[in-house]
């Protein structure tokens, strides 16, 4: 996917078409959580409100932070439907059940953050200070992330969020429901590699637009970097963990967002001042 390809031949117009649309999307769901977050009222960390609210707002979430770094697949999905001889379905409607699947993997695992967040609440970890808060949860949880990055699963992951070819060539199956399987198989992938970031972001605020952004770029850059400067990509994301953490021991203050990054909800999901 690092071979360049000339906006004027198809497979370059699906290319463009797909950035355009994706990053289209992206900044509309990044519009609307911002309209969330920027009513909420600093309270517990853990307060998640009720199921359908965080899971409407997580999706919206997935779509901003993820649509930037997932354009090549869509792309390559919908070059490849165009060139098989009796598709039977045309692109744009696959292309929506495919990512319609990457959403769903998404979600599926947003219901385990959801589940996890309720659990530290009733556990009372949201009476920790800040800095107790950054030194026992965030911590840690970027040490596991920074060592993440090296385990075999990770790269395996990896790969097949940056090779689409080489993932639509192993998996490709016809038809929506085909689509929709490949979305919800390539979305498993892509969890597989980007859990414990999100796991970092679950710690240090899951509704803080700071640190949302901040892991956002740093999947973009790990899965869009040429492969020349893949591990170095990947490498200096092990560094940033293992900065955050340090941070996170020795100067928690530091860190943005932290003490700030949910807002206190009732149990219909409306925010309390």
């Amino acid at each position: 996917m690092s071979t360049l390809v000339p906006i004027a031949s198809p497979a370059g117009q699906r290319r463009l078409v797909a950035v355009v649309v994706l990053g289209a999307l992206a900044v509309i769901a990044w519009v609307a959580s911002v309209g969330r977050m920027d009513t909420m009222s600093i309270g517990s960390r853990f307060s998640v409100g009720s199921l359908g609210f965080f899971v409407v707002l997580w999706v919206l979430m997935m779509a901003a932070m993820m649509f930037p770094s997932v354009w090549p697949v869509v792309a390559m999905h919908t070059l490849v439907i165009s060139r098989r001889r009796g598709a039977g379905a045309r692109p744009l409607g696959r292309s929506v059940a495919f990512v319609s699947g990457y959403l769903g993997a998404w979600t599926a695992f947003g219901l385990i953050a959801f589940g996890l967040l309720w659990v530290a609440r009733a556990a009372g970890l949201d009476s920790l200070s800040d800095s107790e808060l950054a030194r026992y949860g965030v911590a840690p949880t970027a040490l596991a992330a920074a060592l993440y990055q090296v385990v075999p699963l990770k790269r395996a992951c990896l790969r097949q969020c940056r090779g689409p070819l080489s993932f639509f060539i192993e998996h490709w199956r016809e038809g929506f429901r085909g689509a929709l399987r490949m979305g919800l198989r390539h979305g498993a992938y892509c969890v597989g590699c980007c859990w414990l970031l999100m796991a970092v972001l679950l710690a240090l605020g899951v509704m803080s637009i700071t640190w949302m952004a901040v892991v956002s770029v740093a999947i973009a850059v790990e899965k869009l970097a040429p492969l020349r400067w893949a591990r170095r990509a990947s490498g200096a994301l092990t560094v940033g963990l293992v900065a955050v953490a340090v941070v996170a021991l020795a100067r928690p203050s530091w860190l943005p967002g932290v003490g700030s990054g949910m807002g206190t909800m009732d149990d219909g999901g409306t925010m309390n001042r």
